[in-house]
């Protein structure tokens, strides 16, 4: 674990959040709710915020809306069972009326005459399948990736049609005055043209909290940054160039010699002269004024200097949005007019903690290396200080990179892998001494808002890149704190029930797993356990084998099966994190190690977390391999009684029931084999989508009994013997480069930054495996054939059939009929 890095003083300040200051791609989330944020100086605080049942819009997924460009000639598909938002995919035309969801746009700035339908997909039926990794790999599909040009006729900015933005960075221009807004923007008002602001008199409190919401929206609106490197390989080879410094001699004749050189500016501004919000005007100050200009670090590979980095600001007093000079196809990211730091620098340092290099190193060693390329030496102070702002502006930066969390699903596991294993990485943790956790004083709903809670993670990150004299967040409410799923694979409620468990319950002796059988019989009744005579009482404890006395009170002998029960749906015994330090993570993987699902932990982990993860995911996995299995099941048959009754009955997650000798039991459902999917299931069935079956299991791969846990050889994953194959699969993962990534030890000061971090990683290792997948099927294609996704998500080959050869078999046809 590397040690922490200095971090300056900052003053305090006003700093109240919003979820108004959410991004553009959320804004179709309509939720009158409390933002997870609020103040509390002089720290930052995350409260609780009321969940909304019903499972939303999916995190991370693109817009709803995505062109599909419909020639004339239109290839169709030769497969069987492609459903509608398939054939969207691969630009095949549906047979359908049209309706609201149809709307025409006239076409763009290039030399086109035809118009483009923008047809109306829904991203939870079927959302678009797309990728990236370092390598561009042709998935089949005749995809047109070029560039735009605005359309403001004196601009000469220029976009990539993938990554085309809603305003126009330099200019101002809306480049999408064609589409609808799914919402209003948040600084619109139904008064009458507003006051101009008057700029010599500093803000209020409230202007500039109106100031913080505005430039916040703003960044996320104009921000969009590409996450595939070869997308913006014409802005590194501009980097490059300018690195390289030139000097070019022009304009040669007998008496003047013109000198011109190619390098980066010393002044650096927002070209916009009306606001990209509200396009009212900008305010362009001086020196100490409300948008003046300020000294800033120019950072490259081969640059290390003081620029100039001029603010503007809107006029508008109910938008007051600060412009500042936010143009990456220039290759620079700016992080609070204090650093304007190349692409090519950020993407070294995601490269790196891809490898499980911790970010602080990461930073460090690109410091470092420009100093040395620069022969510039730093103060102790001025290096804190651009190790802090650097620290921020990457984590800015990965939270305004377009990115689809889906594309992290296993392509052959899909959204319903047949077997998870449980993983734990205990090393990686949030130090305590800089972040404090409370917990709700009552007891309140189990569930967490997941897009909440990973929107006011990225905010946070936002805003201090906005604002970086801003106060990090330093109180957290830990119950509302919310796992990771990959938006296709989450369930319609994630639960987080962290705050029930108590660390101080000791094991007591007994059988759990009698007494639950004795409550699944109704046996016992704990509501009616004060009624029970000392004999039933002393007949149940015997039947549980707890001890008793026969001098023990009627009080003694409830508290001793309470006590028992207490402790296994506490999950058995949590386990005590060290000192100062959260609990690490638990997560579970597909056999392919894709991770799909995640859960950070502020106290010791126990078997209730593994049941919230499982609870939390969209399809309960029909054998969950974890070395706590017996632990795990029974918890789960005292929190979701009715659920594990339709899953395992009264088998308590075992092959067969535990009041009987284990025996070898045979799983065909779990061979690999060809699965066809049934459309007329409802989303929420207890059946699983590949098995056909409600059945579910608990196992472990443990080969030594435990005498401790009598029941603990039902849970055996060798009493299965489809299942053993995965026992090889476990012990290789030990060994593996993901296990080796994903197991690095690693401390955090800043708990918005363990959590950005660990979603990171969840990804990106994940998405190295999918891509190899992707790879792997794309070599064994043959002319005509895509790559596709099916309706669970995996990966799939479709033949394309062009019009040509429909009208030849067409022709055939009529030849054999004649």
């Amino acid at each position: 674990t590397s040690s922490p890095l200095p971090a300056p003083k900052k003053p305090t300040g006003v700093d109240l959040l919003t979820p108004g200051s959410r991004a553009p791609e959320l804004k179709g989330r309509a939720r009158g709710k409390p933002s997870l944020l609020a103040a509390a100086r002089p720290m930052r605080a995350i409260l609780p915020a009321p969940v909304n049942v019903g499972r939303g819009s999916s995190m991370g997924l693109p817009r709803a809306r995505q062109a599909f460009s419909l020639s004339d000639k239109t290839p169709s598909v030769r497969t069987c069972g492609l459903k509608p938002s398939t054939l969207k995919q691969l630009g095949q035309p549906i047979q359908q009326p049209s309706g609201p969801g149809e709307v025409k746009l006239p076409s763009g700035p290039s030399n086109r005459t035809s118009q483009v339908k923008v047809v109306e997909v829904k991203p939870d039926m079927f959302p678009p399948y797309k990728y990236s990794c370092t390598v561009t790999l042709d998935l089949g599909l005749a995809t047109s990736r070029g560039r735009g040009k605005c359309k403001n006729p004196s601009c000469s900015y220029v976009y990539t049609n993938r990554h085309k933005p809603r305003i126009c960075p330099s200019c101002g221009v809306n480049l999408a005055k064609d589409r609808t807004e799914k919402t209003t923007k948040a600084i619109e008002v139904s008064s009458p043209l507003p006051d101009v602001l008057n700029a010599t008199e500093p803000l209020s409190t409230a202007q500039r909290e109106i100031q913080r919401q505005s430039t916040l929206q703003l960044l996320r609106k104009v921000l969009q940054i590409p996450e595939n490197e070869s997308e913006l390989a014409e802005v590194f080879a501009l980097i490059h160039e300018l690195n390289s410094s030139r000097l070019i001699l022009s304009n040669v004749s007998e008496e003047t010699v013109t000198i011109e050189q190619t390098s980066w500016s010393n002044y650096y501004e927002s070209p916009s002269t009306q606001c990209l919000l509200c396009s009212s005007p900008l305010f362009k100050g001086g020196q100490n004024s409300l948008a003046g200009p300020q000294e800033c670090w120019l950072l490259t590979a081969s640059r290390l200097q003081t620029v100039t980095a001029q603010v503007k600001m809107c006029l508008n007093p109910h938008c007051l949005a600060l412009h500042s000079f936010i143009d990456i196809y220039t290759g620079l990211f700016n992080v609070g007019n204090k650093l304007l730091v190349s692409l090519d620098l950020l993407f070294a340092i995601r490269n790196q903690i891809k490898l499980g290099e911790d970010p602080r190193v990461s930073i460090n060693v690109v410091l470092k290396s420009v100093q040395e390329q620069t022969e510039k030496t730093l103060t102790s102070e001025e290096l804190s200080q651009l190790q802090e702002l650097l620290c921020n502006g990457y984590w800015a930066f990965e939270c305004l990179t377009v990115r689809d969390y889906n594309d992290m699903i296993c392509g052959i596991c899909g959204v319903a892998p047949k077997v998870e294993m449980a993983q734990r990485s205990e090393q990686n943790v949030l130090a305590l001494k800089s972040v404090e956790f409370t917990w709700p004083e009552f007891l309140g709903s189990n569930e967490v808002n997941v897009e909440d809670f990973w929107a006011t993670m990225e905010t946070e990150v936002i805003e201090q890149v906005a604002f970086p004299a801003s106060i990090p967040i330093t109180k957290f409410d830990a119950s509302v704190i919310a796992p990771f799923f990959p938006p296709l694979m989450r369930g319609a409620v994630v639960v987080n029930t962290e705050k029930d468990k108590n660390l101080d319950v000791q094991p007591v002796p007994g059988s759990g797993s009698a007494l639950v059988r004795l409550l699944q019989e109704g046996t016992c009744k704990l509501d009616e356990i004060g009624s029970y005579s000392e004999e039933k009482l002393q007949h149940l404890l015997r039947q549980c084998g707890i001890p008793f006395g026969a001098e023990d009170s009627k009080d003694q002998l409830c508290f001793s099966l309470l006590a028992l029960y207490e402790s296994v749906q506490n999950g058995a015994r949590a386990i005590r994190p060290p000192r100062h330090f959260t609990g690490g993570k638990i997560y579970k993987v597909c056999p392919h190690q894709v991770v799909c699902g995640s859960k950070y932990l502020v106290r010791g982990e126990s078997a209730r977390d593994h049941v919230d993860l499982l609870a939390s995911s969209r399809h309960w996995p029909p054998v969950y391999v974890v070395d706590m299995a017996t632990s795990v099941a029974l918890c789960a048959d005292l929190c979701y009684p009715e659920l594990t009754n339709q899953m395992w009955g009264r088998n308590q997650g075992c092959f067969s029931s535990p009041t009987e000798p284990p025996v070898s039991v045979s799983c065909p459902e779990l061979l690999d084999q060809h699965y066809t999917v049934d459309m007329t299931e409802t989303e929420h069935s207890i059946q699983h989508p590949v098995t056909k079956t409600a059945t579910r299991r608990i196992v472990h791969a443990g080969l030594q009994p435990n005498p401790g846990d009598p029941s603990a050889g039902h849970h055996s994953l060798a009493l299965c013997p489809e299942l053993a194959p995965y026992a090889t699969i476990l012990a290789s993962i030990v060994d593996s480069k993901p296990n080796g990534v994903r197991q690095r030890p690693i401390a955090f000061d800043n708990a918005t930054h363990y959590y950005l971090y660990n979603r990171l990683m969840d990804f990106l290792t994940s998405r190295e495996i999918v891509n190899r997948q992707i790879h792997d099927i794309v070599q064994s294609c043959q002319p005509g054939e895509v790559v596709i996704r099916d309706t669970l998500y995996r990966l799939g080959v479709a033949q394309i059939k062009t019009e040509t050869e429909e009208e030849g078999e067409e022709e055939e046809v009529a030849a054999v009929a004649e």
